[in-house]
């Protein structure tokens, strides 16, 4: 019937710290479809990259109400309703009997995604929608709460992300992985790079230093790394930990994510 991602009929609900990214829909809501007199509150959400020939994000029918807060809507595509349509026509058509309002803080600015391409819809230091949130409503770290799925936490002043190819690799392939540094210091920070791998049958293989490195003040770096799979590695999970911070004890940030070893 409709909604790439959900599609609700006769419910109601709240939909809270969600992405929704390239799902498509052959008719209507390449996201979410709304329909049959549904009631549906949706907040913190993240949605790109969704494509559908009504509402490439959210499509909404005339007997339905859908409640958006604190959400990013951005880069989907639809023949009518780019991002919202409830029934008919272009960006965002409001059909006979209905009434969209547009609430106070709502922006039109790219997000700053940390790697679209990976279909990491984290927010770099920078984005528009950090701090951007209901002025009510706090993130973890007490600061005004973010725009979509993810907030970017300020606890500490410098920031790390890892954005893997993917999670499965075979004996003899290749780990590739995108590593995200911010520096929000107004001075030029040295700080250690270390990671290990955590192996399926218990201990950790060290892959990368701790190496030394130096951001300029304000500053984000990107890099792409891979690592060879041996022809070896022993079939399972195996966990990817990565840590940048000062030798011995401080530590700014940390980031992990599992990855699979399979036959091929």
């Amino acid at each position: 019937w409709g909604g790439g991602g959900i599609g609700c009929a006769y419910s109601a609900g709240l939909i809270m710290e969600n992405t929704f990214a390239e799902n498509s829909a052959d008719s209507v809501g390449g996201g979410i479809g709304v329909g049959w007199q549904s009631s549906l509150a949706m907040v913190e959400n993240t949605m790109a990259g969704n494509v559908a020939p009504f509402g490439g994000a959210v499509w909404c029918d005339s007997a339905c109400t859908v409640t958006m807060i604190n959400s990013i809507l951005w880069g989907d595509s639809a023949a009518l309703g780019r991002e919202i349509c409830m029934e008919n026509r272009y960006e965002v058509y409001v059909a006979p009997g209905c009434v969209l309002n547009w609430g106070d803080g709502n922006i039109d600015a790219f997000p700053e995604f940390v790697l679209r391409s990976k279909q990491d819809y984290r927010l770099l230091w920078g984005s528009p929608c950090i701090d951007a949130g209901h002025p009510d409503t706090l993130d973890p770290d007490n600061t005004r709460c973010d725009m979509g799925a993810y907030y970017f936490d300020q606890t500490e002043y410098m920031t790390l992300y890892l954005s893997p190819d993917g999670a499965v690799v075979v004996p003899g392939g290749l780990l590739g992985v995108t590593y995200t540094v911010i520096n929000r210091w107004a001075q030029p920070e040295t700080f250690w790079v270390q990671t290990e791998v955590q192996l399926p049958g218990g201990g950790t293989l060290n892959v990368i230093g701790p190496d030394r490195y130096t951001l300029p003040p304000d500053f984000t770096v990107q890099r792409y790394l891979t690592h060879n799979v041996p022809m070896g590695a022993p079939l399972g999970l195996y966990a990817y930990r990565s840590r940048i911070g000062v030798p011995p004890f401080m530590i700014y940030d940390e980031y992990h994510f599992p990855f699979w070893v399979v036959a091929p």
